[in-house]
């Protein structure tokens, strides 16, 4: 039951966090280099630890590991708005980041389906 979706989700997650992400944490203040920076980077991390663990998963185990992806991409939604507030972005980052985001959401969501149908 391997699907396009599962694979598109990783490589864009991939692209995102290495072509935006980390340049964008370059410029984060040293204070937040251990604290908001390595939250951010740990989040894209476990989003793809469970692509990876989703795609060898057994066809009736793979959903929480879906669901796991899905409480990241909320969490990574959440501290790109904290890098808003406290002016470590602007807006204008921070709504393309949050555009990605629901990208990712958006391939999410049709692996779920995918899944629940099986």
């Amino acid at each position: 039951m391997s699907t396009n979706y599962d694979l598109t989700l990783q490589k864009k997650t991939e692209i995102l966090l290495n072509e935006h992400v980390y340049p964008m944490l370059k410029h984060y203040p040293n204070a937040e280099k251990f604290a908001l920076c390595q939250e951010i980077k740990q989040t894209f991390y476990r989003i793809l630890r469970n692509c990876a663990l989703f795609k060898n998963a057994a066809a009736q185990h793979k959903m929480p590991y879906l669901r796991a992806i899905d409480a990241e991409l909320q969490y990574g939604k959440i501290l790109f708005n904290i890098s808003r507030d406290q002016r470590y972005i602007t807006k204008k980052k921070a709504y393309f980041l949050q555009m990605q985001m629901e990208e990712l959401g958006r391939i999410l969501g049709g692996l779920m389906r995918s899944v629940r149908t099986y």
